[in-house]
């Protein structure tokens, strides 16, 4: 069987404001024809499907044209769709049962029985060719049960532990339908979302984390798993470097630090316990991001030179030698006047290193992340100590987590709600 792993499109995402909807838009065409041209079975997109719980409607008609274009236009019979942090589980459940009658397997958020995230992928014959645990992003109160009084490290090692019942669950629901069906040497397929231990991320993805929260280990996840498909993590990268167990990363930079090679991966699965083979696949880039920093001079020289390209593009500026340049902004936009140049961000470095107080001027206030402000008024306390520092920094930290997460956890149908969303039904003649 054939898959093509993905994740983290966050469809509808803006780059400081400019919109993108064109990018996202060829990207999604370039995926359809992946699919064609390599005969993809499966395919299966990890995790933040959307870059937030209300996604606009330009966002909601690329996604559904996409899921259409993928059974109509291909020979693709199934897709898996699991939700990440960015994404609202009603969303994306909403639609569950209609899709599910395309070959469409949407879990949008954890479930309260993790075996019902098992499923059997049956090939053009109704014959089972995989069976595959489709495990979204894991928040929190999925997994552990606050305790009163308890430490740091014992929180973190409950969500550890936590995250290893529920794949250990959602693995032995895959494997009890392998073995219903009489197929016990088909391959397993597991899907994540998550920050795993010892992997690179963004400064995005680590400012979700407190601690080792986002340190789930290797070993959490079971044997028995012939390909893990994981999401969260921008950055395309194996676990504790076995080919099988991996991010794909997200196909789209999206912003200005996550430019470089993009891939999407190719994944042919043998017999359970046979490692696959894995191809990845380079993904163009759909637009053009350009950095530029330097002395005021030398970013102007720059911005011309690109003007000169006469081509389409979004800059980020970084004045990041010498004092404030008061008139640089305006200088900026000068320089690229008339050009298809679209400047979306002009900071100072000098502004985010200097202490905050009444005299200060800031350049571009999205420059200044939360993360940023806080440390700059640390850094006006007096008499702080690193220790204070150090736990100041967590607390607020923690706190910045539940804001953010905030709006997905209140959209998610509670437990034992009418709409807490059923297992998606097994209507489709590929599907058990």
């Amino acid at each position: 069987m054939r898959i093509l792993h993905t994740s983290d499109l966050h469809l509808g995402r803006s780059l400081y404001g400019a919109r993108r909807d064109a990018a996202f838009e060829k990207l999604l065409q370039w995926l359809l024809d992946v699919v064609r041209e390599h005969s993809v079975e499966c395919l299966i997109a990890a995790g933040d499907i959307f870059d937030n719980a209300t996604p606009s409607h330009a966002a909601q008609n690329l996604y559904y044209d996409f899921l259409s274009a993928l059974r109509l236009q291909t020979g693709c019979r199934h897709i898996v769709i699991t939700g990440g942090n960015h994404d609202s589980p009603s969303f994306l459940n909403a639609p569950q049962k209609l899709l599910s009658s395309m070959g469409v397997i949407v879990v949008g958020e954890a479930l309260s029985d993790p075996a019902r995230e098992a499923f059997l992928l049956r090939d053009a014959a109704g014959r089972p060719e995989a069976a595959a645990a489709a495990v979204p992003f894991l928040r929190e109160a999925d997994i552990r049960k606050s305790i009163e009084h308890e430490s740091d490290e014992e929180r973190e090692q409950r969500v550890v532990e936590g995250t290893r019942r529920h794949y250990e669950q959602a693995v032995a629901g895959a494997l009890a339908l392998r073995e219903q069906a009489g197929a016990p040497d088909i391959p397993l397929i597991a899907t994540g979302h998550l920050f795993a231990a010892n992997c690179s991320c963004g400064t995005e993805e680590r400012s979700l984390y407190i601690g080792s929260l986002g340190q789930i280990p290797a070993d959490v996840f079971p044997r028995e798993i012939d390909y893990l498909a994981l999401g969260h993590l921008h950055r395309a990268q194996c676990l504790a470097g076995d080919p099988a167990r991996r991010y794909a990363g997200s196909p789209l930079a999206l912003d200005f630090g996550e430019r470089g090679r993009r891939s999407v991966v190719l994944v042919d699965l043998r017999k359970a316990g046979q490692a696959p083979d894995i191809t990845l696949i380079d993904v163009p880039a759909f637009d053009r991001l350009e950095q530029v920093s330097g002395t005021a001079e030398q970013v102007i020289a720059r911005l011309e030179a690109l003007a000169a390209e006469n081509a389409l593009m979004y800059c980020e500026v970084i004045h990041d030698q010498g004092s404030w340049a008061p008139r640089l902004a305006e200088a900026c936009r000068s320089a690229v006047a008339g050009s298809p140049v679209e400047l979306v961000r002009i900071m100072s470095r000098a502004v985010i290193q200097n202490r905050i107080d009444a005299r200060d001027r800031i350049s571009d206030v999205h420059a200044l992340t939360p993360e940023a402000m806080f440390a700059l008024k640390l850094d006006r306390t007096p008499d702080l100590s690193q220790r204070d520092r150090e736990e100041l920094t967590r607390a607020y930290n923690t706190v910045l987590f539940e804001i953010r997460s905030k709006a997905a956890a209140d959209d998610a149908p509670q437990e034992g709600s009418s709409q807490a969303p059923a297992r998606p039904q097994a209507s489709h003649p590929h599907q058990s």
